[in-house]
Order: structure tokens, then C-alpha cells, then sequence
């Protein structure tokens, strides 16, 4: 029973190796956005334009928070699995 236990951990560990890269993967394209969507310094934008601009930048960051979070949150996560697997492996 031991060994079942430990083989579906590992496999959830694998698991959310692969959820930390694909969320590390997202932060990366949010943030690669939020550059995008800042405006240039020399841009002569309409007044609707830079409203619906700032509006979309302040998603961005929101968005790009959350996803951080998400990211520190699952690797806890996996940490702290992984010291709860090999404490009781060796118990």
C-alpha cells in the first residue's frame, strides 16, 4: 500500500511541475502584453483610445498579479508535499 501511495504522489508532484511551468509560461505572456500595451512615449492617441488603454492595462496587472500568486501558491503547494512525502517515508 506504501508504494501505491508513493507513486500516486509522485505523480501528482510531476503534475504540478507541469500546472508551475505552464502558470510560469502565463505570467511571462502577461507580462510580455502589459509592455506591449503600454504606450509609447512619442503615441498621439485619441482620449477614448488611451481611456480603453489605461482600462486594459490595469486588467493586464490584475491579471498578471493573480497569475504570480498562483505560481508562488502551487510551488508552496508542491514543496510542502514533497517534505510531507519524504517525513513520512521515513517514518
Amino acid at each position: 500500500m506504501s508504494r501505491i501511495r508513493q507513486l500516486r504522489q509522485a505523480s501528482l508532484l510531476q503534475d504540478d511541475g507541469s500546472v508551475i511551468r505552464r502558470m510560469q509560461e502565463l505570467v511571462d505572456t502577461l507580462a510580455w502584453i502589459r509592455i506591449e500595451l503600454a504606450p509609447s512615449p512619442d503615441a498621439s492617441a485619441s482620449p477614448n483610445d488611451a481611456t480603453r488603454r489605461q482600462r486594459a492595462l490595469t486588467k493586464m496587472d490584475t491579471a498578471l498579479d493573480i497569475a504570480k500568486q498562483l505560481v508562488f501558491d502551487l510551488d508552496r503547494e508542491l514543496r510542502q508535499r514533497r517534505d510531507d512525502g519524504a517525513k513520512s517515508g521515513h517514518d
